[in-house]
């Protein structure tokens, strides 16, 4: 079977669309992978892509480029996964073919498609779709080996830099500021800074001279060791909560620059004096639509298990807050229990490819 499959951003490509190609490259079928465009992209979606042994790699494209080459896509099924759905349409409209579609919320174009998603939760809010698991558990499964890491100080704390270069460039001189001061307060800390496959290794050392400890291993393996973390909203809050471990999920408002967005509202935010009010603005309404939680586990549990802080923060304020998590380990276990026991079911990728094939 020839399956052509839609991606887009950093999170899609490596926790959605990684375990999903090899699920499909385990039973035989042919795999033209597309990479969509994105205002979250990382710029190393190709080269990231490029590993993942598909039999033909598109993207990313722009403008009339794309939809040129999407309507001459030869295929037997669409499979979008992120990303506006009008892309999977054009090709399945075109190729007279069904068009799959896994999301974790209503999007439109979705009466077009064959909809999936992970938890009953959402699917309250996509009439129509199967319940089949959470494809970020399938990555998690592919995380394997060992690290170093966490085998020295009593406390151990996992830091996430974001996979976009904006994002990073920012959050070099706050993360360092951060871990020291956590350090003044729990001398025998341990930290180390997560990497995903988007950054490039040339990048690192920068990270190692300001004492952060760069780490290039699975997510699921670096989490496991970890007593605490601190990251940015996003999917690795879906990798803690299955690997049950606590985080504090920052929004400063600092950041608010670097946050891309899409439409017009992203070209209006780009403006002087009002482009920073339209962000805040942006984040707050983002906050309310989500019942008020920053992290996914939040949203599922519809309470308060990450800790959350957003607006006009400051590196001590995330500091003092870090350091009382680290020292209350009863809390932790607590929390990290509460993680583990929310929903979401392994072998999402097994249950769509069945799907799939069911109806080719």
């Amino acid at each position: 079977m020839r399956i052509s499959l839609l991606t887009n951003g950093p999170g899609e490509l490596w926790d959605w669309a990684r375990p999903m190609i090899m699920e499909l490259r385990k039973r035989g079928h042919s795999i033209s992978l597309w990479l969509l465009p994105c205002p979250y992209a990382s710029g190393s979606e190709r080269r990231v892509a490029s590993g993942l042994g598909v039999d033909k790699l598109e993207g990313p494209l722009s403008g009339p480029r794309i939809w040129s080459a999407l309507g001459q896509e030869k295929t037997d099924c669409v499979l979008q996964l992120g990303g506006d759905l009008m892309f999977g349409r054009h090709i399945a409209k075109r190729a007279q073919v069904p068009l799959f579609c896994y999301a974790y919320g209503p999007k439109k174009g979705m009466e077009d498609a064959r909809c999936f998603t992970a938890w009953p939760r959402t699917a309250m809010n996509m009439p129509g779709a199967r319940v089949i698991g959470d494809l970020v558990r399938d990555a998690l499964a592919l995380d394997t080996g060992t690290t170093s890491w966490g085998q020295t100080g009593e406390h151990r704390l996992l830091l996430f830099p974001g996979s976009r270069p904006a994002i990073r460039r920012l959050s070099l001189a706050w993360l360092s500021t951060i871990a020291a001061q956590v350090r003044a307060l729990i001398p025998d800390l341990e930290v180390g800074t997560l990497f995903s496959p988007f950054v490039r290794d040339d990048e690192l050392p920068m990270w190692s001279d300001a004492g952060l400890n760069p780490l290039r291993v699975g997510a699921g393996v670096a989490m496991r060791v970890a007593d605490y973390a601190l990251t940015q909203p996003g999917t690795n809050t879906l990798e803690m909560m299955y690997c049950g471990l606590p985080a504090l999920v920052a929004a400063p408002a600092d950041f608010l620059k670097a946050v891309p967005l899409s439409g017009l509202v992203g070209f209006l935010s780009s403006l002087p004096l009002i482009g920073v009010t339209l962000r805040r603005w942006g984040l707050l309404r983002h906050i309310a639509r989500n019942s008020g939680f920053l992290a996914l586990p939040n949203r599922l549990a519809g309470r308060m298990i990450m800790d959350e802080m957003y607006g006009d923060l400051t590196p001590q304020a995330l500091a003092e807050s870090i350091a009382a998590s680290l020292r209350d380990a009863d809390k932790r276990a607590r929390l990290s229990g509460e993680l583990l026991a929310l929903p979401g079911e392994g072998e999402a990728a097994s249950r769509l490819a069945d799907a799939m094939e069911a109806a080719v």
